[in-house]
């Protein structure tokens, strides 16, 4: 993931740790979507067993897609924070390993922003900062687990990955 491109890359990539690349595109281009939410694929009936694990996912999008809006800042990362430590709380066995690296990464880069006390303008253009993305991005195993995620949410929850 080449974070260069543009200054809002780094919340765009973010926005892309809920679901795995294969949902969000084009950073901060014309051709950008939002992460999408349950039931969004035609014909998708879901499984009552996931519809708790499917809201909770939906809230954790809803608050990735605000900040991605709006920028970084600590209410914008405690809310998306207290929603993925609640879709933590309700992954299943199967998907739990994704959803918990997941968890981690935003804590990290919470607590990256955190260090530069949420200031859009340093997120934008500290360099050291998109090292830090890249190295999370780049961690054995997360190409591998991003794409589980997505999968997992395309089949259970009805996640569309269409634009």
């Amino acid at each position: 993931m080449n974070l260069r491109r543009r200054p809002r890359s780094v919340l765009v990539a973010l926005s892309a740790v809920a679901l795995g690349s294969t949902v969000l595109v084009g950073c901060g281009s014309s051709d950008k979507q939002e992460l999408r939410l349950s039931g969004g694929a035609k014909n998708f009936t879901m499984d009552p067993k996931f519809e708790t694990f499917c809201a909770a996912y939906d809230s954790l999008t809803l608050s990735l897609n605000d900040m991605a809006a709006s920028g970084a800042s600590k209410e914008a990362f405690d809310k998306i924070l207290k929603n993925s430590k609640a879709l933590v709380d309700v992954a299943p066995d199967d998907i739990v390993d994704s959803v918990v690296t997941n968890d981690a990464i935003l804590n990290a880069m919470n607590k990256a922003f955190a260090d530069r006390k949420y200031d859009q303008k340093k997120i934008d253009t500290d360099d050291s900062l998109r090292q830090e993305v890249q190295a999370l991005y780049s961690q054995d195993g997360l190409a591998e687990l991003t794409t589980k995620y997505a999968d997992y949410l395309v089949k259970n929850c009805g996640v569309s990955t269409a634009k």
